[in-house]
Protein backbone atom coordinates (compact mmCIF):
# COMPACT_ATOMS: atom_id res chain seq x y z
CA UNK A 1 0.00 0.00 0.00
CA UNK A 2 1.38 2.95 -0.90
CA UNK A 3 1.85 6.13 1.55
CA UNK A 4 -0.40 8.98 1.56
CA UNK A 5 3.17 11.14 0.71
CA UNK A 6 3.63 8.93 -2.14
CA UNK A 7 0.38 9.59 -3.54
CA UNK A 8 0.23 12.94 -2.45
CA UNK A 9 3.73 13.34 -4.22
CA UNK A 10 2.87 11.20 -7.57
CA UNK A 11 -0.32 13.78 -8.06
CA UNK A 12 2.25 16.91 -7.84
CA UNK A 13 4.76 15.20 -10.11
CA UNK A 14 1.33 14.84 -12.77
CA UNK A 15 0.44 18.57 -12.39
CA UNK A 16 4.37 19.63 -12.85
CA UNK A 17 4.41 17.40 -15.83
CA UNK A 18 0.92 18.94 -17.24
CA UNK A 19 1.69 22.38 -17.00
CA UNK A 20 2.35 23.18 -20.25
CA UNK A 21 -0.40 21.42 -21.77
CA UNK A 22 -3.21 21.59 -19.09
CA UNK A 23 -6.48 23.54 -19.04
CA UNK A 24 -6.26 26.31 -15.87
CA UNK A 25 -9.39 23.77 -14.66
CA UNK A 26 -7.53 20.53 -15.35
CA UNK A 27 -4.59 22.33 -13.09
CA UNK A 28 -6.89 23.25 -10.47
CA UNK A 29 -8.84 19.79 -9.98
CA UNK A 30 -5.34 18.27 -10.04
CA UNK A 31 -4.38 20.57 -7.15
CA UNK A 32 -7.72 20.25 -5.14
CA UNK A 33 -6.64 16.47 -5.57
CA UNK A 34 -3.26 16.67 -3.89
CA UNK A 35 -4.14 19.30 -1.20
CA UNK A 36 -7.25 17.19 -0.03
CA UNK A 37 -5.26 13.76 0.58
CA UNK A 38 -5.17 13.03 4.48
CA UNK A 39 -3.92 10.65 7.04
CA UNK A 40 -6.60 8.52 7.99
CA UNK A 41 -8.04 8.41 11.39
CA UNK A 42 -7.15 5.39 13.53
CA UNK A 43 -10.11 5.09 16.45
CA UNK A 44 -9.76 4.09 19.84
CA UNK A 45 -11.88 3.29 22.90
CA UNK A 46 -9.84 4.41 26.35
CA UNK A 47 -10.82 4.62 29.15
CA UNK A 48 -7.78 5.39 31.65
CA UNK A 49 -5.09 7.89 30.72
CA UNK A 50 -3.44 7.61 27.72
CA UNK A 51 -1.03 9.55 24.73
CA UNK A 52 -3.05 10.12 22.32
CA UNK A 53 -1.96 9.76 17.95
CA UNK A 54 -1.73 12.15 15.67
CA UNK A 55 -4.02 11.45 13.34
CA UNK A 56 -6.42 9.71 16.27
CA UNK A 57 -9.82 9.40 17.21
CA UNK A 58 -10.38 8.39 20.70
CA UNK A 59 -14.10 7.44 22.24
CA UNK A 60 -13.10 8.71 25.90
CA UNK A 61 -14.88 7.05 28.68
CA UNK A 62 -14.69 9.05 31.77
CA UNK A 63 -18.03 6.54 33.01
CA UNK A 64 -15.09 5.50 36.06
CA UNK A 65 -12.62 8.34 36.67
CA UNK A 66 -11.42 11.39 35.20
CA UNK A 67 -9.14 10.89 32.01
CA UNK A 68 -5.91 12.91 30.62
CA UNK A 69 -4.68 12.72 27.48
CA UNK A 70 -1.22 13.70 26.59
CA UNK A 71 -1.02 15.00 23.28
CA UNK A 72 1.75 13.92 21.14
CA UNK A 73 5.41 16.42 20.66
CA UNK A 74 4.89 18.16 17.92
CA UNK A 75 7.69 21.11 18.05
CA UNK A 76 8.80 21.46 14.42
CA UNK A 77 6.40 20.15 12.32
CA UNK A 78 4.34 22.33 9.79
CA UNK A 79 0.55 23.55 10.60
CA UNK A 80 -1.45 20.75 9.31
CA UNK A 81 1.04 17.84 10.30
CA UNK A 82 -1.36 16.09 13.27
CA UNK A 83 -5.26 16.26 13.43
CA UNK A 84 -6.88 14.28 16.89
CA UNK A 85 -10.72 13.97 17.93
CA UNK A 86 -12.09 13.26 21.09
CA UNK A 87 -15.69 11.89 21.72
CA UNK A 88 -17.25 11.88 25.16
CA UNK A 89 -18.07 8.05 24.37
CA UNK A 90 -20.28 7.37 27.55
CA UNK A 91 -21.93 11.14 27.80
CA UNK A 92 -20.12 11.61 31.38
CA UNK A 93 -17.63 14.58 31.09
CA UNK A 94 -19.57 16.42 33.31
CA UNK A 95 -19.11 13.88 35.57
CA UNK A 96 -15.64 12.69 35.47
CA UNK A 97 -13.47 15.44 33.49
CA UNK A 98 -11.61 14.83 30.53
CA UNK A 99 -8.25 16.81 30.32
CA UNK A 100 -6.05 17.44 27.40
CA UNK A 101 -2.68 18.32 28.50
CA UNK A 102 -0.02 19.26 25.88
CA UNK A 103 3.39 17.51 25.43
CA UNK A 104 6.11 19.00 26.93
CA UNK A 105 7.24 22.54 25.23
CA UNK A 106 4.28 22.26 23.08
CA UNK A 107 1.13 24.83 23.36
CA UNK A 108 -2.62 24.25 23.14
CA UNK A 109 -4.36 27.73 21.62
CA UNK A 110 -1.16 29.35 22.32
CA UNK A 111 -1.16 28.55 25.89
CA UNK A 112 1.16 25.73 27.86
CA UNK A 113 -1.10 24.96 30.68
CA UNK A 114 -3.95 21.99 29.90
CA UNK A 115 -7.58 22.46 28.63
CA UNK A 116 -10.81 20.52 30.76
CA UNK A 117 -13.58 19.12 29.36
CA UNK A 118 -16.24 19.32 31.07
CA UNK A 119 -19.20 19.63 28.47
CA UNK A 120 -21.67 16.21 28.60
CA UNK A 121 -21.74 14.27 25.13
CA UNK A 122 -19.39 16.93 23.41
CA UNK A 123 -16.78 15.48 20.88
CA UNK A 124 -13.56 17.73 19.81
CA UNK A 125 -11.37 18.15 17.07
CA UNK A 126 -7.73 19.30 17.29
CA UNK A 127 -5.18 20.33 14.54
CA UNK A 128 -1.78 21.41 14.66
CA UNK A 129 -0.90 25.05 13.29
CA UNK A 130 2.20 24.83 14.63
CA UNK A 131 4.90 25.66 17.20
CA UNK A 132 3.72 29.50 17.85
CA UNK A 133 0.03 28.59 18.73
CA UNK A 134 0.18 24.73 19.12
CA UNK A 135 -3.28 22.84 19.01
CA UNK A 136 -5.77 24.54 18.10
CA UNK A 137 -9.87 23.62 17.95
CA UNK A 138 -11.80 22.74 14.80
CA UNK A 139 -15.40 24.62 15.64
CA UNK A 140 -18.59 23.93 13.39
CA UNK A 141 -21.48 25.63 13.57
Amino acid sequence: MASIDTVRNALLDKINTSIASATPEQLAYLTKAANGIEQSTVWSTDAVDFTADSYGGHFVNTTAAAVTATLPAMGGNVAGDGRISFVDLAQKFQTNNFTISPATGNKILGQDSDILVNTQGIAVSIVWSGDTYGWQFLVQG
